[in-house]
């Protein structure tokens, strides 16, 4: 008998722990600034271009269909959850529920005096919602909501939050990060949390305000990255860094852009380039393979034709795009490995960082100066090495592991490379790997780290006019070596020299 009820009693348990699996939830967390959703009744708060008493431009019709679009695109999403950034008030957000019947639970806040709050929809219950204020001085600025969901019996924490915008200095949204930091800090390190919003900060934030002197006055410290933590001594914080690494004190956090090819990454567009203000950051519990995990390779944004077509947003909806990442209450957090594991310069520059090293075979070296040298891969792809190829030869074959990346204003460069194997001298000559400036582009983007044959042209401060085409084009020449450079207005032909990119423009290194 007891080894009979031994038996059942087993069955009864993997029974149980099979269905577990089966009713396993995943769930999806967007964000989506809906740009500027106001009524058409005056409230006094509105910005001026909603004001119905002083503008003609805004009415109840286009109110009406504003609030049809957001709909649209909201149950278009499929969101379990969706954080609203620009919700004029609580009535406009409870016509917006009316439309989207599966939001069984909302919350509406906006300071006294403000134009526009922050929200939230959720099919899920919201047990518990709390108000991170900011000090009263920042006048313009929007307080942050925390919010505790059950989901599947577990608790899920979103910190809600739109960062005041680039119209003002990075200091005033580093007053939003350290309010963040400062209800985290409390938290327990294994706490399921995301940040999500509107930040109005880019992913790499770090890496340009340095050179914005209008908003840098924080001697380029970030609040996105420095505060947040979303990089550590200047490298982005990766899935596996926040797994392994224990300044559990700073709360690291892991940014779902990097989930993303560069190409990719974008949810707004100033002036015909890629912004990620929307972002959502990863804390360690969503890693740690209890309760709520994050779907590894889940983060995207929402871009549907009647969005986005033709490299431009569709504004009648919003100038924002809608992000999202899924989470799962059972499944046990795990890599996708079959994401961008492709051992090759072209997925090189697809990334920001390397979760492990990346391993190149019959890789060619096209060029070497003291510094610097260029590899090239059997598909023609060539990248930049930075102070760690003293032991590769000009013209001869390797395979080699890399090992750590870098973005150097634009230039993806290799600075450590290991497991070096020599293959032999390059059967082909050097001169078949350079581009042909007559016929190739070299003001394109792709061309970084390529070498040119030969272009002739004159000289005049800082640039080389040529002609391309029939047309006249101008590149700025980078000098290494200043005794090179030439006379000005003097016509000069470049031989054999680099291509590379400097926030964003191309240009001709001459070493």
């Amino acid at each position: 008998m007891c080894k009979n009820n031994g038996g059942v009693i087993k069955q009864l348990f993997l029974i149980c722990l099979f269905c577990s699996y089966i009713f396993a939830l995943e769930f999806k967390v967007g964000s989506y600034n809906v740009g500027n959703l106001f009524d058409a009744s005056y409230d006094g708060t509105e910005y001026y271009d909603f004001d119905v008493s002083k503008n003609a431009y805004w009415d109840e019709h286009k109110y009406k269909q504003k609030l049809k679009n957001i709909s649209k695109v909201l149950k278009d999403a499929k969101l379990d959850i969706v954080v609203l950034q620009e919700i004029e008030n609580s009535f406009v957000l409870k016509q917006l529920q009316n439309n989207l019947p599966m939001y069984k639970y909302k919350f509406f806040y906006k300071r006294p005096g403000s134009p526009i709050g922050i929200s939230i929809f959720s099919r899920y219950k919201i047990v518990a919602s709390k108000l991170l204020h900011l000090p009263p001085n920042r006048k313009k600025s929007r307080d942050i909501l925390k919010s505790t969901i059950k989901i599947d019996g577990k608790n899920f924490i979103i910190f809600s939050t739109h960062f005041r915008s680039k119209r003002a200095p990075e200091s005033h949204r580093i007053a939003y990060a350290i309010a963040i930091n400062n209800e985290i800090k409390n938290l327990q390190i294994t706490t399921d949390y995301i940040i999500i919003g509107d930040l109005n900060s880019n992913y790499d934030e770090y890496k340009t305000i340095k050179h914005q002197k209008r908003l840098n006055n924080t001697s380029g410290i970030t609040g996105i990255n420095h505060i947040l933590n979303t990089i550590y001594k200047d490298i982005f914080v990766t899935k596996s860094f926040i797994q392994t690494t224990k300044p559990y004190f700073q709360k690291l956090h892991y940014n779902t852009w990097l989930d993303v090819k560069k190409t990719s990454r974008f949810s707004y567009r100033y002036k015909q380039t890629n912004q990620t203000p929307d972002n959502i950051l990863l804390s360690y519990g969503v890693f740690d393979n209890k309760d709520i995990s994050y779907v590894d390779g889940s983060f995207t944004t929402f871009k549907p034709k009647y969005l986005y077509s033709n490299g431009k947003i569709n504004k009648r909806y919003s100038d924002h795009l809608p992000i999202y990442a899924s989470f799962d209450t059972q499944k046990k957090w795990k890599q996708n490995t079959n994401t961008n594991t492709k051992n090759s310069i072209r997925y090189l520059y697809t990334i920001d960082v390397l979760e492990k090293p990346v391993k190149l075979d019959n890789i060619t070296v096209i060029y070497k100066k003291q510094k610097g040298t260029i590899i090239q891969d059997q598909k023609g792809d060539t990248i930049y090495l930075y102070k760690c190829s003293e032991n590769l030869k000009l013209n001869h074959n390797y395979n080699l592991t890399i090992n750590t990346i870098k973005d150097y204003y634009g230039l993806t460069e290799i600075t450590k490379i290991s497991k070096i194997k020599l293959l032999g001298i390059s059967k082909s000559s050097l001169k078949s790997r350079y581009i042909d400036t007559k016929i190739d582009d070299i003001q394109n983007k792709k061309y970084q780290s390529r070498i040119i044959d030969n272009i002739s042209g004159v000289y005049k401060k800082k640039y080389l006019y040529y002609r391309y085409k029939n047309e006249e084009q101008k590149i700025r020449l980078y000098f290494a070596d200043k005794t090179k450079k030439p006379k000005q207005n003097s016509r000069t032909t470049l031989k054999a020299k680099r291509l590379s990119i400097y926030y964003g423009k191309m240009q001709i290194v001459i070493d």
